[in-house]
């Protein structure tokens, strides 16, 4: 039986995969397979990198002293040719490439200790796209993409961009590579109570809402397509809270911990990970 964890998209919520992670692998739920799509598939590269429950924890330690500045350098001449339409973004991959290349001890996705993908999204036809080969910080830069605020990356021919809008929650490809257990990790979080604030931000939460609905048809057709060869999708529940302004990542620490207590009350109310996997149904979120 091949288990696979499936990461969702989620910006600077992604913090909450690495306590959710940290769980799971402290309850004896060991991946074969990593996926993972825009900062899901940050997250999935560094644990297949760092196996085990001390590379969650090491990723939990990461997210919790990350800063803005490490990801995003907003540049006001390049943002105001953004803005005219003399630039395709207007904020420079070159921080989150540096990032990257600090996180992960490898170049190349395949050198990887545990097998893992990045999920993009083809800027011109709109479909997803499995990058399990190649340069892991093109890679990882394309599947973090995300349109307008970031340029689209040029691989293997084709122009990339944020893996969230063709398959935020790539709990498919995870199944199509062979997985017959996927646990999918998102990044939900409660309803607003406002509209966000800023233009990035109203642009971003209308395009997760937009995908919202995709996503869970995409999901509902993974579980079918597991349980028709014995498998089982499980959704792991967040614990849901305020979503933070899209450039804050001041509260990874708070959300890394509320992700890692959130799952381990989850499995403890289910029996643990072995009555999880005895089930038929897919376990969904609420």
């Amino acid at each position: 039986m091949t288990v696979a964890f499936a990461l969702s998209e989620g910006g600077n919520l992604g913090a909450m995969q690495a306590g959710a992670m940290r769980a799971l692998l402290e309850a004896g739920v060991e991946p074969d397979l990593l996926v993972g799509s825009s900062v899901g598939a940050l997250n999935a590269a560094f644990c297949a990198t760092h196996p085990g429950v001390d590379g969650a924890r090491d990723l939990q330690a990461a997210w919790g002293g990350l800063s803005r500045r490490e990801v995003f350098h907003i540049d006001i001449a390049a943002a105001f040719g953004g803005f005219l339409g003399m630039r395709d973004h207007l904020v420079s991959t070159t921080r989150l490439r540096r990032l990257i290349r600090r996180w992960l001890p490898v170049e190349r996705i395949e050198d990887a200790p545990i097998p893992f993908a990045a999920v993009a999204t083809d800027a011109l036809s709109g479909e997803a796209v499995v990058l399990r080969h190649g340069d892991v910080i093109d890679a990882l830069t394309a599947s973090s993409a995300i349109p307008g605020l970031f340029p689209p990356v040029r691989v293997g021919g084709r122009w990339l961009v944020d893996g969230g809008l063709a398959a935020g929650w790539p709990v498919t490809e995870a199944l199509d590579l062979g997985a017959d257990t996927v646990y999918l990790l998102t990044a939900a979080t409660a309803p607003a109570r406002r509209p966000p604030r800023g233009a990035v931000a109203m642009a971003m939460n209308s395009v997760s809402l937009v995908t919202a609905k995709l996503q869970r048809e995409r999901l509902a057709a993974a579980a079918r397509q597991a349980a028709a060869k014995g498998g089982l999708v499980v959704v792991v529940p967040s614990p849901a809270p305020e979503a933070p302004p899209p450039f804050d990542f001041a509260r990874g620490h708070l959300l890394t911990n509320a992700a890692y207590r959130h799952v381990q009350q989850w499995l403890d109310g289910h029996g643990g990970p072995d009555r999880l996997a005895g089930g038929s149904e897919p376990i969904t979120l609420a």
